[in-house]
């Protein structure tokens, strides 16, 4: 026993060990960012600052990938897990089991690609001309910590009452003999086993491809397995499959192309960001600025809910972020002045949603990433998009507010201009903070990655000017972004896998041309859209359905009959993104309502409820983006051109 617990104890310091060198190469993405902007605006050339920086956030996302699982970061769907009763133990050993295989098959090629670089000298294309093999040893080491975090966790489940990765320690209290899952792990290990060797050279029509793509994919994703793996394991079946290249070599060069994007490294800086401010006393300030200006509108103090919304989200980018920060103290504050709990809730639900639409968007990063767009665009897309939408949200508490007279709470004391102006003062350094990350884009001063880096530094200015930062607070925003970042670079390195995998298959053509063949109306198309998106996002968090259904939708949709009535792929990510806020809200698996749930103790249905009238503006929010289009493309227009566009 004593063996095993110094196993144990050197496994999480394993995991620990990865998490903080993710970090490390966090703060070195931060550092070569502020290099680079300072060698430019003093007309200075840092070369290589790009490279090094995308071979940071590689660094960061597979160093962090079994810290990151073992804290329970990464996504999955547990619809079907948490109804499994007393056979969770047998279904997750199914779940783990998959995703053991699919690791070890990950951190294999990896490996090989590695020696590979080595071998035969691969440089990078940029002006650093680095020995590709250096940088891809974090692309080894990564992928063998996750494949060991799986195996650990594989192995406890199968011979010990271990329940899984924190926060889905959730299981049933009923036991399961040890044959009984012996047993059962050998048939999931045949089974996978069966699949993977008949697969190879199957001969099918492009109806029975799909068929199989949608059914594998539905399955592992419904089952449980972790989205970034499930789609690794789908890709590597359609691989095998449908064509004659190697897969794994493909799956390798593809992923390690995706992770050290330059263009990625504005998500963790964006991710950091909105933790650091969530350490912070921000949401108390902001109340304390906003209240005396609202207080007399009809509606009165639900308002903060909507505007400190819409503040928070220009300074975040997450929808979650947004919703902790604003409700853990509006919802305390609007509870003693007695505002009726279905207004209090539903608003901040639907309003936190604005976390995904104004700049930093971290679904407008993935839109972009995934489809080669302009991101500075993209985030200069969703401004007026997400005022719009605010405001209509604002319109519901005032109708609320005429249409239920009985449910108004007392009014509030009346206050001086003098006394408005003075507690404004707790507005301005996140107004500040607002104007510098998206005026710095808007006036073409700095790229989405260095408005990111700029955001970050204003965030720990602001944190330390309110003597919230210290050791404690610092450090816990490293890891929460490093996780979370790492969670969904590894959704993106699936995709990128997966679309690879289409492509060669010819799925994404050949639905572009069946759907073209039915002579779709442009809005006829945009509205099965809509429902296809609202339908997925029941199931699945916006940047996995974004990452997942990019490579077929994106050939149906930038086409000219679509440009001609100004759906341009810019607009078409604001569209993208309304629809995907809605499934932040959406039962069963609208993270917006976890989130409440653990902050209300409210039952999931009742919060569902509440926030039903703000999905309805959200799609009310969608008929205007088709009618008026110009709403989300006239200001990208009108925006300098930074550098780097």
């Amino acid at each position: 026993m004593r063996v095993l617990g110094t196993v144990r104890r050197a496994l999480d310091a394993l995991y620990l060990v990865g998490g903080v060198i993710g970090a490390a190469f966090l703060i070195t993405i931060l550092g070569l960012i502020v290099a680079q902007m300072i060698a430019r605006w003093t007309g200075q050339v840092f070369p290589g600052s790009t490279d090094y920086a995308g071979y940071s956030m590689a660094g960061a996302s597979f160093m962090a990938l079994a810290y990151a699982l073992n804290r329970g970061a990464h996504i999955r769907v547990n619809l079907v897990l948490t109804h499994t009763g007393r056979w969770r133990r047998h279904a997750e050993l199914w779940c783990y089991g998959v995703a053991t295989v699919t690791a070890i098959f990950f951190a294999r090629y990896a490996i090989k690609t590695n020696f590979g670089s080595h071998k035969w000298h691969d440089i990078s294309q940029g002006l650093d001309a680095t020995p590709l093999w250096v940088p891809q040893i974090v692309m080894s080491v990564g992928t063998v910590m996750l494949a060991t975090a799986l195996v650990d966790h594989f192995v406890r489940i199968l011979m010990t009452e271990h329940e899984g990765v924190e926060g889905e320690r959730d299981w049933p209290k009923a036991t399961s003999s040890p044959w009984s899952r012996w047993l059962m792990a050998a048939i999931f290990g045949l089974v996978i086993a069966v699949v993977v060797f008949s697969a190879k050279g199957f001969a099918a029509s492009v109806f029975l491809k799909t068929a199989i793509f949608l059914f594998i994919l539905f399955f592992l994703l419904g089952s449980g397995v972790w989205i970034g793996l499930a789609l690794m394991g789908v890709a590597y079946v359609g691989m095998v499959a449908f064509t004659s290249r190697p897969a794994g070599d493909a799956m390798m060069t593809t992923i390690w192309t995706t992770s050290s994007s330059w263009t990625l490294t504005a998500l963790p800086l964006f991710i950091w960001m909105g933790e650091i401010l969530f350490r912070t006393r921000l949401s108390e300030d902001m109340f304390k600025g906003l209240s005396p200006w609202v207080a007399r509108l009809p509606g009165g103090l639900l308002h903060t809910n909507v505007i400190g919304c819409t503040i928070f989200a220009a300074v975040s980018g997450s929808s979650a972020a947004t919703l902790m920060t604003v409700g853990k103290m509006s919802v305390p504050e609007l509870r003693k002045r007695n505002y009726p709990e279905f207004m209090t809730i539903g608003t901040l639900a639907g309003s936190a949603t604005l976390g995904l639409m104004i700049p930093p968007s971290l679904t407008l990063i993935v839109y972009g990433v995934t489809i080669n767009e302009s991101i500075t665009k993209l985030f200069i897309a969703g401004i007026l998009p997400g005022l719009v939408l605010a405001t209509m949200f604002m319109g519901y508490i005032v109708a609320w507010h005429f249409a239920r007279p009985g449910q108004r709470p007392d009014k509030e004391p009346p206050m001086s201009l003098g006394a408005k102006l003075y507690n404004s003062r707790f507005l301005v350094p996140v107004l500040l903070l607002v104007f510098a990350v998206i005026g710095s884009m808007y006036l073409g001063y700095a790229t989405p990655t260095e408005a990111a880096a700029i955001g970050v530094i204003g965030a720990l200015v602001l944190a330390g000017a309110q003597g919230s930062l210290n050791w404690g607070t610092f450090s816990e925003s490293m890891m929460g972004a490093v996780s979370t970042s790492a969670m969904v670079a590894f959704i993106l390195m699936g995709a990128s896998f997966l679309s690879l995998s289409m492509g060669f298959t010819g799925l994404p053509r050949a639905l572009a041309e069946w759907i073209a063949s039915l002579h779709l109306h442009v809005y006829t198309l945009i509205a099965a859209l809509m429902i296809f998106y609202i339908v997925i996002g029941c199931f699945l968090d916006g940047i996995s359905a974004v990452v997942l259904t990019m490579a077929v939708v994106e050939p149906m949709v930038n086409v000219p009959a679509f440009q001609n009535v100004g759906f341009s792929m810019i607009w078409f990510g604001i569209f993208v993104t309304v629809v995907v806020e809605m499934a932040q809200i959406t039962p069963p698996i609208g993270f917006n309502l976890f989130v409440l749930q653990g902050m209300t103790r409210y039952q999931m249905g009742y919060i569902a409820k509440t926030a039903a009238p703000m999905f309805l503006i959200m799609v009310l929010m969608v008929v205007v983006l088709v009618l008026f289009p110009d709403l989300a493309t006239w200001l990208p227009e009108t925006a300098r051109q930074g550098p780097g566009g």
